[in-house]
């Protein structure tokens, strides 16, 4: 779990990353209904904004995040809300977990296995 700081940091960096405009989707445009983000050796990684530990995405309601692989590793992703699966235990290049988002809110992750070393939040609205 992340300790109270850093997910206030985590909490303030999805705000503004969404109020200033997580890439097509800023305030005021519908948010795209899909994100993915990269998994790679100790970080998380926006395919859409390039943000980095924490990864910072913003999808519409009803969408749906990939994370994939893309070097080897094992990892996993780990909501801190207990409505979220945590992933399987993923290592291999090339593998995916993916997961939809019915309600609004905003959704923090770690890895599992690394902790606080690999984090993101996924911004729903």
């Amino acid at each position: 779990m992340q300790t109270r700081p850093k997910r206030i940091l985590s909490l303030v960096s999805a705000i503004l990353l969404a109020a200033c405009g997580d890439g097509p989707a800023g305030l005021g445009r519908t948010p795209p209904p899909t994100a993915s983000v990269n998994v790679g050796n100790l970080f998380f990684q926006s395919a859409r904004n390039g943000s980095m530990d924490p990864a910072i995405d913003t999808v519409a309601v009803g969408g749906t995040v990939t994370w994939t692989w893309t070097e080897a590793g094992a990892h996993t992703v780990r909501f801190a809300d207990p409505g979220l699966a945590e992933s399987p235990g993923l290592s291999d290049d090339g593998s995916v977990f993916g997961t939809s988002f019915p309600a609004a809110g905003t959704f923090s992750y770690d890895c599992g296995v690394h902790g606080l070393a690999m984090t993101g939040t996924i911004v729903v609205r």
